[in-house]
């Protein structure tokens, strides 16, 4: 008679084994994963270095060397006595994009002009007191009452002056409009130069030690 027939691979023990379903991995989501981690680790590394004053000079040596090494080396500048404190480059000069990208095409075709110190010689750039007094900077009473009767003569003060429109009270100072001032700060101070004693101009007060004289220029 004719029989069934039969599988015997599952229990004839000479028979290979199934072979277990095939999984393929996905790694798409991983690759994509580790790339954005990576850019984002880049990106981050690379914004902590454009917020260093090395960045300035890492491509624009010229101008930017003198600027950076001043700020790290040169205890007479005022951009070292702020390096001093903490303060760095873009906390006085913000980054701004349309301003960053005038400058990198200026810098590209070599429009600008270099004093013999190695500095630009039309920087553009004038400090008031709305910049210098700022949120997390310099308090107007502070500064004011430092200088107060300069040279040990009564009633002078560079800080508190007939520069100011219409006499404004020091305690208004920080409150007033922009145009609060005759002058900006950089008027007499440089971050990144010698500062001008410009009160001189017209007066003969005492001079800070390493400042330059207006009254000696004549001489």
């Amino acid at each position: 008679m004719e029989g069934k027939s039969r599988d015997t691979s599952a229990s004839d023990p000479g028979s290979a084994p199934a072979a277990p379903p095939s999984r393929k991995r996905k790694k798409g989501p991983i690759v994509a994963g580790v790339a954005i981690a990576v850019l984002v680790v880049a990106g981050f590394s690379f914004w902590t270095w454009h917020e260093q004053p090395s960045f300035c000079n890492a491509v624009c040596h010229e101008p930017m060397d003198s600027y950076v090494e001043g700020y790290y080396e040169d205890a007479s500048l005022l951009a070292h006595t702020h390096m001093t404190a903490n303060v760095t480059c873009l906390d006085c000069h913000p980054a701004k994009i349309d301003e960053q990208v005038s400058e990198a095409t200026k810098w590209v075709r070599g429009d600008f002009e270099m004093t013999a110190d190695g500095q630009l010689a039309h920087n553009g750039l004038s400090f008031s007191a709305k910049d210098c007094l700022k949120s997390g900077c310099h308090d107007y009473d502070t500064v004011a009452a430092a200088t107060e009767n300069w040279g040990g003569q009564e009633g002078v003060n560079p800080h508190y002056s007939h520069q100011f429109y219409g006499g404004a009270a020091v305690t208004d100072v920080p409150g007033a409009s922009e145009n609060a001032f005759a002058m900006d700060c950089s008027w007499c101070h440089s971050s990144h130069g010698q500062s001008n004693f410009y009160c001189n101009t017209c007066h003969e007060f005492d001079v800070p030690a390493g400042w330059s004289n207006p009254a000696d220029a004549g001489k």
